[in-house]
């Protein structure tokens, strides 16, 4: 992910645990976020195929 990339990014600029930390916290929100699309998306479907 492009924010993996920030994470790289962000430790090679400080050596703040806080910031790597906010923004590991943050990756993982957007993946949650993206999984709970996903799911719902599959049941709108299987609402549609019934």
């Amino acid at each position: 992910m492009i924010l993996t990339k920030v994470l790289g990014l962000t430790t090679f600029l400080t050596k703040s645990k806080k910031a790597k930390i906010a923004i590991l916290g943050l990756e993982i929100a957007v993946l949650v976020y993206a999984v709970a699309q996903q799911k719902s998306e599959k049941r709108k479907m299987k609402r549609l195929k019934s």
